[in-house]
């Protein structure tokens, strides 16, 4: 009984740090579109675009100074740092520069 108490306790912190550690990929490109209603971000890069999710822990970044969302306009290069979340791209880091589309 104590085994088995041993192995699943182990069991439960390997899972819990297998679940925090998540892995990133990153994407460039222009804002074409941010819907503040909808939290949602569509960056063009070439003939390709990315549709990304903003949530409340993504940290955003506008000439390399923390910003929030209402900083995001259509026209400025974005750098964007984002892991899957099953069909969504979370946005962890956006680094935004550059004025808006006019």
């Amino acid at each position: 009984m104590k085994k088995l108490f041993i192995l699943a306790f182990a069991l439960a912190i390997a899972t819990s740090a297998f679940a925090q550690k998540k892995t990133t990929a990153d994407y460039s490109g222009i804002v074409e579109n941010y819907d503040a209603a909808t939290k949602t971000l569509v960056i063009k890069r070439k003939d390709k675009q990315g549709e990304f999710v903003i949530t409340d822990t993504s940290e955003i970044l506008k000439n390399n100074a923390k910003a929030d969302a209402s900083a995001i306009a259509a026209g400025q290069k974005a750098d964007v740092e984002f892991w899957l979340e099953g069909p969504k791209k979370v946005v962890k880091k956006l680094k935004v520069s550059g004025e808006a589309a006019k």
